[in-house]
This record gives structure tokens, sequence and C-alpha cells, in this order.
């Protein structure tokens, strides 16, 4: 099919935009019956709304769909929480990475810039009883990222780069970045092995991806214009909701120019923090000029006071799933507790179909940034000492320990067997048991009664020997 023939000029990205909007509102079948001759499958809308809606054959070429006008098509689903919002329901997967190829190459030489510079965003709501090519079209939009955005997503490549380089590419883990991450990706997550540059060994076949909650926000921001989506239901109530969450997220880098020369985020974050380090929180709140608050909230307060955040949410943090967890080392610089998570849901773990698609492989591959205390010899939390920040992302050996507890807990949840799960003794890295305060609480099992609510720790020792 020639450029004469499309509905659209495939040279100007206006022209490409209007034609995608043609399908807001609609699903792919209303617009197109003749895409029913075609099985609905994972991915398969994608390639549908290629062929069907702009004329062209599916392919995996290294440049973008709309190579003349620079543009990648990316369909996603939005997911509809309780309130009836709509969020990401997954990551959005990218291009496979050729580690070999790609780790000849600088950033704008790479696959993900040459094919991703800008992206054509199709989000239509994933609903559980309708075939994807009957699911409607909620947002389109162009989307190319803003340039203290593009900062962090450059980090993130050449912390990817630099693993491949280094023949790591199997230890890869998508907890290693903030953005960009390099997900696992096939028919069995694992199982389709690649050839990696400066090592004998084969790592497992990864793709770019930009996470879930970075895409929310992309969301958040497309709510702002209403040209962009359809039947969005939003009440007074929810646009105020949502009005509330942009007014109360706010950037620690306003500007690239914040930044030192050769700077990563990480380091500036880093930095920030340094001049805090072995300050009370009475000290801290002096300097900032903002009250902490009290022990439940002064780790991740004095976070934004230090970051210079006024608003309750850090942009980037939310952006990139960043989990801030406080740790207390004792006087002698010991550590009293485990480091909990949250609960484990029965109902959902029986149907998680693998590790990589599991609630806990997502906990544990998150970017987290522990903020660590030194406690007084008077107990008093005003004078808890700040004795250090670091970001941190669990190993992938140790995560094979995560997919053991896991294993185990799905198996023992599938069995009804509520009372037998695996204990710190049992795991070098992790284990599961109620929190203090909810040993008598109960929720719903995977077989419909009541039963005791259970959470994933990570065990004393374990976290003692990282902050050590």
């Amino acid at each position: 099919m020639g450029n004469l023939d499309l509905p659209y000029d495939k040279h100007s990205k206006e022209s490409i935009l209007k034609h995608a909007r043609l399908l807001l509102g609609k699903s792919l079948w209303q617009l197109h019956p003749e895409a029913r001759q075609i099985q609905s499958g994972k991915g398969g809308l994608g390639n549908a709304v290629e062929k069907y809606h702009f004329g062209y054959d599916p392919n995996s070429k290294s440049e973008a769909d709309f190579a003349e006008a620079g543009i990648e098509l990316k369909c996603t689903p939005l997911k509809r929480l309780p309130d009836g919002s709509m969020v990401s329901k997954e990551r959005l997967v990218l291009n496979m990475i050729d580690y070999v190829e790609e780790s000849k190459k600088t950033f704008y030489e790479s696959s993900f810039w040459k094919k991703n510079e800008l992206l054509l965003l199709m989000f239509y709501l994933h609903e559980e009883l309708k075939l994807s090519f009957d699911e409607l079209f909620k947002i389109i939009r162009l989307w190319n990222f803003p340039e203290t955005d593009l900062k962090i997503i450059k980090d993130d490549w050449t912390v990817i780069h630099n693993k491949i380089l280094a023949g790591k590419a199997h230890e890869l883990s998508e907890g290693d970045t903030f953005y960009l991450a390099a997900c696992t990706k096939g028919s069995r997550a694992g199982a389709e092995m690649r050839e990696q540059p400066n090592s004998s060994e084969k790592a497992p076949q990864r793709a770019y991806s930009i996470k879930s909650k970075y895409i929310n926000s992309i969301i958040l921001d497309s709510l702002k214009h209403p040209e962009m989506f359809n039947d969005v239901y939003i009440s007074e109530k929810q646009r105020q909701k949502i009005e509330m969450a942009i007014a109360d997220t706010e950037s620690i880098v306003r500007d690239v120019k914040d930044y030192q020369e050769g700077e990563t985020f990480e380091q500036l974050i880093e930095r920030k923090f340094k001049k805090f380090y072995g300050k009370t929180i009475a000290e801290i709140e002096v300097e900032t000029g903002v009250n902490l608050g009290q022990s439940k909230s002064m780790a991740y307060n004095a976070c934004r006071a230090i970051l210079g955040v006024r608003a309750n949410k850090i942009a980037e943090f939310e952006k990139a799933g960043i989990a801030i967890k406080t740790i207390r080392l004792e006087q002698n610089g010991n550590l009293k507790e485990a480091m909990s998570f949250p609960n484990v849901n029965y109902k959902e773990i029986v149907q998680e179909d693998s590790w990589e698609n599991s609630a806990l492989y997502e906990m544990f591959t998150q970017r987290f940034l522990f903020v660590v205390f030194r406690k007084p010899e008077l107990k008093n939390d005003k004078e808890v000492r700040l004795e250090k920040v670091m970001f941190w992302t669990m190993p992938v050996k140790d995560l094979k320990q995560g997919k053991i507890l896991w294993e185990d807990t799905q198996f023992k949840v599938k069995m009804g067997n509520y009372d037998h799960f695996m204990k710190t003794a049992d795991n070098p890295v992790c284990h599961i048991r109620p929190k203090a305060q909810n040993a008598a609480d109960t929720t719903e099992s995977a077989q419909g009664n009541q039963v005791k609510k259970m959470c994933y720790w990570l065990n004393r020792e374990y976290v003692k020997g990282l902050v050590k």
C-alpha cells in the first residue's frame, strides 16, 4: 500500500495522530469488522491496529513504526480501580534488546532511542469478559520524554548498557533503574536465552520497558487534556482528586541544570542527603524549617524536607515506584527488627501464573531508598540521628530465594495450609509471619474462609548485612 493509498500522511505527526484518534471511544472491531478474521491474543491488538487501521504489515524493524515521522505505535491496557479511576495495567514493553549489537552503541545510536524517541500511545480499557479487539480505546496521545525525565532515562540506559558491557546481562534486574527497565520477555519469562558480549554465559531474553508507575504519570497528565481521552468518567469528586494529586506532587529536579557535571539522579539524591549525615531529627527540622512530625512519618518527611519538596509526594519517586524504607539501628549498631512488606493476598497468589508475574516479584524488584537512622541512648524520636541513605535493588542471586518463598507460599495456599509458611530459619533472605499488631486480624483465604493475615518480611540478619 503506497502513501497515496493511506488515509493519512505518513510524514506528518499531526495526520497520524488525527487518524489514530478515529479509534477514540471505539473498539477496533467497531471501525474494522474485517479484523475479526484473525485471532485476538497477547500482542495481537497492536498488530491488528497496525494492519487494519494504519494499513501496514506489522514488522520487527529496528526503526520506528512510522519511520518518516519518527513515531513508534504502542497499544497498552488500562485497568479500572474500584473508585472508577483508570491506571496502567502493566509496564509498557518496548523493543527487544540484542545484547551484542546494543553493546556497540551510544545512547542516541541505541535501538531504544531510534525506535522510541516519540511514542503514539493508544490506551484501551481491559475488561475480563471481552476479547481485546472489542475493548474500547480511552486515551490516545503522542508522548516524548520531558528533558528532566530524559536525563533519568539516559542514566537508566547507561546502567543497563554497562552491565551488558561487563558481561553481566544475566544479572540485569528491573530494580536496577528508575524509569527505563530491562524486563524479561518471552512465552515463558527467562526461558529464551541470548548471547551476550564478554561472557560465555547466556542471558535471559529481555526488552526495554517503561515502568507502570511512570505510565500512570502519563495517564494523569492526559486527563488534563480533553482532546486526548474519551468517556473516561470523571466525577467532580474524581476531578478534584486528580487536581489534588497533581498539586500534591512536586519534583526534586526542576531543571537539568540542577545536576552537577556528570552526576546521575541517584548521586544527586545522595549529595543532598550527605550534608545532613550525623544530624538529629531536631537539627534537621531547624536547618530545613520543616516540622517532621511523629515517628511513623518522620523518615518520609525528612526525605521531603532534605530534598526541598514541600508537597506530600516526590514526583520522581512516584514515577519510578521507589519504595522508601526506614531502618533504625540500635545505639550499638545492631538491628532489632526485620523489614516488613505488604500482606500476602491469598486470593491473588493462587492466580499468579509465574514468579515473574507475581506481586512478590514486583515488590522485591523495586528500587529502594533505605533511610538509616541510629537511635539515641534515651528514647526520644527527635534525637534519632540520620546515619546514611542508600539506594538498593535485590541482587539476582537473592531473588532466587524470593522465588522459593513464593513457590512455597503459593503451594501451601492452594492446599489450604495457612499455618506452616516459611520462617526465618527456612530461608536466608525472606520469610512470612504476621505483623505484631495484626496477629489477630483475619482475611479471606483462597478457599473462602477467614484465616490469619500474614506479611512478607526481609530477614533481620539479611537487612543488617545490607546496611553494613
